[in-house]
């Protein structure tokens, strides 16, 4: 409660005197909306009485249909109190979808210098609901909206009181049009001396409006609402209608985000932990279910061991896994196998044709009520969780921000698309909103309220079980699970909230993945280089490779003059590439007639199978421009050439009845690397390289090393024979 006077020049306004301002709102349920409403009242030093809290909700759903009506029968009931109190001020708001963007001196100081001839103030809008034929009825304004809102109103005490006791409502009868038939009662609107906020001095209700209410950021960096049109800066802001999204995109900034300092909870998180760390470590962690549900999606051996890398106790989490991919199907089992044991319980749906991704995402729901974990962690299997206390930080910010659903924003590297929408159109589907770009890239810190995130999903347990027996990924058939559950949440009043304090991960592109998979290839993730870089990297670059670029150049061992060799490729892709080649099948036969090349004439033949056979010919370019020309360039000092350029490009096959060896030859090129692709002593016995001009040989027997050597002029070079078993190796002439 307040207390207030006001003094005007030498002259005490007779209006106000000592006047005692009581905010209340009613609320029988303790949703976010209202947590995020008290809350911003608390920033600004208001004290607001909450009525109905907890009482069985009989007002119907005034979503879509008329109701209310128990609101003003609760209204009445606590504000008898007040009945006779001349110089008490009752400000009464709605509680799930209103913000404060300024304290109540703002609010009284606009109430007087504003509406001194008023004792009853309502909020304004520009459609006349719930009847529309009421709209002729409706006083004309001098300027601004002329219907009034039930959400947001004031005045004294006495007539707000007998505002309420007009007449008998029932629980389910229309609080808007209860208002509504008051005020267009000329002789009650002058007793009462009725009157509309029109041009948002104090009351902004959205709907309708969202084009002309912007943000504006003070020089101190605070964010408040600007009514464009009537250039007045509204204090409270309600989310009437379909404008609750733009409402929880204001209220991401009003009074939690600061130009200057950035997200006010977030600070306060890091500063609370400061002070709690040596209780957090002795506090433990919630039991949590995890449900991780896999699609066509590349590199998932490495987004499982990701997962299972997690610094979360495995003591304390249920597994589920949904895989609905033949493709996966070994994947998945040698994955489960390794962490048997590990995990407290472990559900595994491998390829059940009868069980479909929408009830698989529901029986998680009843999966974890029936096992009473405090969490749901629901991940797609396009997600790498990049940093190992990703999870655990997770549910430390969701505990402190007391979100019922939370998770971390991932985009795809390099590009703009992430795991959330800002906004969404007309349509339903995504709007860039103003902030987006911002956001994704980081130049925006802070705890986000967005309409839509598909995964992963930290959910509470209270929220699992009141949501589990209303199944939510089956809320809307026509739309995708996981947008289901976000149109759902929105429905329902359950905030999406996702954060990007830390850089926990990334999304895997699997975009063209779901096409390569029906070209018939054995390992569809070596055409990965363009899609998903950083991840092809760590499968298939050797893993000596970024040291020995890093590292000088006179580390680099050189054999024979001018020919290095260097680790390039990992053993997995060597492998790979040899059971992509003999799957492929398409070997030349060593003749010098060769109807891939442009004179249909080898001079050197080998047997072999060009890169652009298997389709590998432009990633493979990309590769030797990205990888071999710095190391080029690193040694052979002078040279440049970028992009470079490569027209023979091969695998070729060395077998003791096939072709066992090649004659000195010059390599049609300026450079040229040779890389072994399988172990001496294991696969084959024989082979190398004689440099004939320098009487040396490179055993050219390391799985992954190549060898990097001028071409045409200097090198002349012939491959020795291979005794027993099969050499390969992989070829490339490069700038010819």
């Amino acid at each position: 409660m307040w207390l207030y006077s006001l003094i005007w020049g030498s002259a005490l306004l007779s209006l106000v005197d000592a006047t005692e301002v009581v905010v209340v709102t009613v609320a029988t349920e303790r949703t976010e909306g209202l947590k995020r409403f008290l809350r911003s009242a608390e920033r600004h030093g208001i004290d607001v009485q909450v009525y109905g809290l907890d009482e069985d909700w009989k007002g119907g759903d005034t979503r879509i249909e008329q109701g209310g009506g128990q609101k003003i029968r609760i209204l009445r009931r606590e504000l008898e109190k007040y009945a006779d109190k001349k110089d008490t001020i009752i400000l009464f708001t709605d509680a799930y979808d209103v913000i404060w963007a300024n304290g109540l001196d703002a609010v009284i100081d606009r109430f007087i210098d504003h509406y001194s001839n008023l004792r009853v103030l309502f909020g304004a809008e520009p459609f006349c609901w719930p009847k529309k034929e009421l709209a002729i009825e409706y006083p004309l304004v001098e300027f601004g909206k002329r219907f009034l809102n039930s959400g947001l109103f004031m005045g004294y005490a006495p007539e707000i009181y007998r505002m309420l006791s007009l007449k008998e409502v029932e629980d389910k009868d229309d609080d808007q049009l209860y208002f509504t038939m008051i005020y267009l009662d000329e002789q009650l609107r002058k007793e009462l001396k009725m009157g509309l906020d029109s041009i948002s001095r104090i009351f902004q209700n959205l709907n309708g409006v969202q084009e002309d209410v912007k943000l504006e950021f003070d020089g101190e960096g605070s964010a408040s609402v600007l009514n464009t049109p009537y250039n007045t800066h509204p204090i409270l802001i309600h989310g009437n209608g379909d404008s609750k999204m733009y409402l929880n995109y204001l209220s991401n900034y009003v009074g939690e985000w600061n130009v200057e300092n950035g997200c006010v909870r977030c600070e306060e998180r890091r500063k609370m932990e400061i002070e709690d760390e040596a209780a957090e470590e002795s506090s433990g962690l919630p039991t949590l279910s995890l449900a991780v549900f896999v699609s066509s999606t590349p590199f998932l051996e490495e987004v499982l061991k990701a997962l299972s890398a997690q610094d979360y106790p495995k003591s304390k989490i249920h597994l589920f896994i949904y895989n609905s991919q033949p493709f996966h199907l070994e994947t998945v089992s040698k994955w489960a196998e390794s962490q048997k044991g590990e995990f407290i319980s472990r559900t595994i749906i491998n390829v059940d044709m009868e069980t479909g991704e929408r009830e698989a995402r529901q029986m998680t729901l009843e999966s974890m009520v029936t096992r009473g974990s405090e969490y749901l962690f629901i991940i797609n299997g396009d997600i790498y969780l990049q940093r190992e206390e990703a999870l655990r930080e997770l549910v430390k910010k969701s505990l402190f921000y007391d979100t019922s659903i939370l998770s971390p924003i991932l985009n795809q590297p390099g590009k703009l698309f992430s795991n959330f929408w800002g906004a969404i159109a007309e349509n339903g589907f995504y709007a860039r909103s103003e902030d987006y770009i911002d956001i994704v890239n980081g130049n925006r810190i802070g705890l986000w309220n967005v309409p839509f995130v598909s995964s992963p999903l930290l959910i509470k347990g209270e929220l699992v079980k009141e949501i589990a027996p209303t199944r939510p990924f089956h809320y809307s058939k026509d739309l995708d699970p996981d947008m289901s559950f976000a149109l759902y949440a929105r429905h329902k009043g359950h905030f999406l909230h996702v954060t990007n304090e830390d850089t926990d991960g990334f999304l895997v592109v699997s975009e063209e993945f779901v096409d390569d998979l029906q070209k018939g290839r054995l390992h569809t993730e070596m055409w990965q280089i363009f899609a998903n870089r950083w991840l092809w990297e760590q499968r298939y670059l050797h893993e000596d490779y970024v040291k020995i670029l890093n590292g000088p150049v006179e580390e680099v061992p050189m054999p024979c003059t001018d020919v290095y060799d260097y680790a390039l490729l990992s053993p997995r892709f060597c492998a790979e590439l040899i059971e992509e080649m003999e799957h492929f099948g398409e070997w030349s036969d060593g003749s010098n007639s060769d109807r891939r090349l442009a004179g249909g004439y080898e001079n050197v033949p080998t047997r072999d199978i060009h890169m652009n056979q298997v389709g590998f010919e432009r990633e493979w370019l990309f590769f030797i421009d990205e990888y071999v020309r710095p190391m080029q360039e690193k040694i052979f000092v002078g040279y440049f050439k970028k992009p470079i350029e490569s027209h023979m490009m091969f695998v070729v096959r060395y077998k003791p009845e096939e072709q066992s060896s090649l004659r000195p030859h010059h390599d049609a090129s300026t450079f040229s690397i040779d890389i072994a692709l399988n172990q001496r002593g294991v696969d084959f016995e024989g082979g190398g390289v004689r440099y004939v001009r320098y009487n040396c040989t490179v055993p050219a027997d390391e799985v992954g090393h190549t060898m990097m050597f001028p071409g045409r002029l200097t090198h002349l070079h012939e491959g020795l024979p291979t005794t027993k078993g099969t050499r390969y190796i992989l070829v490339s002439f490069i700038n010819p």
